[in-house]
Parts: C-alpha cells; structure tokens; sequence
C-alpha cells in the first residue's frame, strides 16, 4: 500500500509540474460551474425537445446520479477515509503547483468533481448512445478531472477512484432508468436490446450533435479568448 500511494504522488507531482499563466487561466476556466452553462443548457434542450414533459423522468435520473455520487464521495468517503489534498499535505503543500492559492477542502479522496462529471457522461451516453456526443462527454469529465490534478486539490487516485465510482453509479441506475420508462415512454420492448435501441433512436439523430458541438465549440471560445488576451498582455504560452 505504501508504494501504491508514493507511486500516486509522484504521478500526481509529475502532471501538476506542467504549467504556465496561460494554462493557468484555461485550466480554471474549464473547472468553472458556469463555463459549462450552454453545455448543461444544450442538453436539457435535447431532452426535452425530443421527450416533452416526459424528459423530467431522464433529467430526475440525471440529478439522482449527480446526488448520490456527491454524496457517496463528498458526504461519506472523505471524511470517513481522511485522506488530505495535495495541497494540504504536510510536504506536498510546498511542492503543488495551484491556482490563484485555491486549495479546496481538507480531505479530497475520493474526487467528487470526478465522480459527479463520469456519472453524468456515463449516464447519458449508455441512454443516448451516440459516438460523437458519448466522446465529447468523456472528454468533458477527463478536462475537469485533469483540471483538478493541475491545480494541486487532487492525488490522481482521488480522480481514478471518483471516475470509478461515477461509472458505477451511472451504470446501476441505468439498468433501473430501463425499467421506469416503460411505464412513461411508448416504444418497442420486445426485449431488452429492442428497448435500448429504440430509446437511444428517440433522441434523435441532430440533436446529440448541437450537445457535442457546442462542448467543442466551448472549448474554441476558451483558447481564443486566453490566447488574444495573453497576447494582448504580451504573456507567452
């Protein structure tokens, strides 16, 4: 356990090394709540415009996985485990590169921000199941998570363990999402595999893509707008 946990900081040492001002900016951007506001906005668009009224059952799911993984890491696990932050760990503190001194709360495993960003691009892409919009999830909750590793608030074995988590949350309470809609949505059930195609197929096949675009076009905005004002300030990347 001791050489797992001293691999783990120095993993965690050797990502945190890597930086600049201008990543500096970019990273605290995209660990933001309100950078994310169109993403969150695009996809109760897309829920909603292809599910009515009956996308309140796919969006209370959604809220349900976010709670319980939160609460499982934020509520039980860290303090329960103890574990300090990075940035809060006797030695470590003087070695973690953070952001703007934010330091987080004392205890940081497991991630809750790595459990709460996987339960939600887990639990949409086993609904949706759409290549594009399932990757750009992933990519999401990978940025947040390599986010916090960057600003010294996380150990990767937080990130790994709250990611784990996230997945297994989404992925119980999909096998259950699976049987309440049958009781709200109209669609073909012979089995199982029918079922599943079937809501995946109810979303639509342009409406995953304004989900996904506007991810990535999220993400253009962000560097062009750190890149012209680093420029502007003449700061180098």
């Amino acid at each position: 356990m001791d050489e797992l946990i001293y691999a783990d900081k120095q993993l965690t040492l050797f990502i945190n090394s890597f930086y600049s001002d201008f990543w500096d900016v970019v990273v605290y951007l995209f660990t933001s709540k309100l950078i994310w506001v169109p993403l969150y906005v695009s996809l109760m668009w897309m829920i909603f415009k292809r599910q009515g009224g009956r996308g309140l059952v796919t969006v209370g799911f959604i809220v349900v996985a976010v709670v319980l993984a939160d609460q499982l890491t934020s509520g039980l696990m860290k303090p329960l485990i103890g574990r300090l932050r990075p940035s809060h760990d006797d030695l470590l503190q003087y070695m973690v590169h953070t952001v703007n001194d934010y330091r987080g709360g004392l205890f940081g495993f497991a991630s809750s921000h790595a459990a709460n960003t996987f339960v939600v691009a887990a639990f949409v892409a086993y609904v949706v199941r759409h290549g594009l919009l399932s990757f750009s999830l992933y990519s999401w909750a990978l940025l947040n998570c390599y986010g916090r590793i960057y600003q010294g608030v996380h150990f990767a074995g937080d990130i790994l363990a709250g990611a784990l988590i996230g997945i297994v949350i989404a992925r119980i309470l999909y096998e259950v999402y699976l049987h309440v809609v049958l009781h709200f949505f109209v669609i073909t059930h012979h089995n199982k595999r029918t079922l599943i195609n079937g809501l995946s197929q109810s979303f639509g096949r342009n409406e995953p893509l304004v989900v996904s675009y506007t991810f990535w076009v999220t993400i253009g905005i962000v560097f062009i707008a750190v890149g012209a004002l680093a420029k502007y300030h003449g700061a180098s990347i």
